[in-house]
């Protein structure tokens, strides 16, 4: 893959869990790395959710592969152009562990959060 087709700016977030100091846990998102990618978006869908009709964006993003990339799983999510997406899946493509790509989709409410 050209460097140029890298030109999507990609934040992966990890859900952690901290002490609220009050003796129980809160959990948020804390960003993970931010990496240049290629996003291959797919067409839209429709969805049932909680009674009400949800649009859902998904696509494929394309990343290099790094020891912190293959760490990446579907427990995280990324930020890409202001919208928030969860990692559905990865695959390593071409075998040569060059580039990583993961399969990702809004949950369909406003800005995937």
């Amino acid at each position: 893959m050209q460097a140029g087709t890298l030109n999507k700016r990609a934040t992966f977030r990890s859900l952690v869990t901290t002490p609220d100091g009050a003796g129980g846990q809160t959990q948020s998102w804390l960003d993970y790395i931010t990496v240049w990618a290629q996003f291959s978006p797919e067409r839209a869908r429709e969805r049932l959710q909680e009674g009400r009709i949800a649009d859902n964006q998904a696509g494929v993003l394309r990343v290099r592969s790094s020891t912190a990339t293959r760490l990446i799983n579907d427990t995280y999510r990324v930020v890409l152009d202001e919208v928030t997406y969860n990692v559905r899946s990865h695959a390593n493509p071409d075998q040569r562990n060059d580039m990583l790509e993961y399969i990702v989709e809004t949950d369909g409410t406003e800005n995937g959060l």
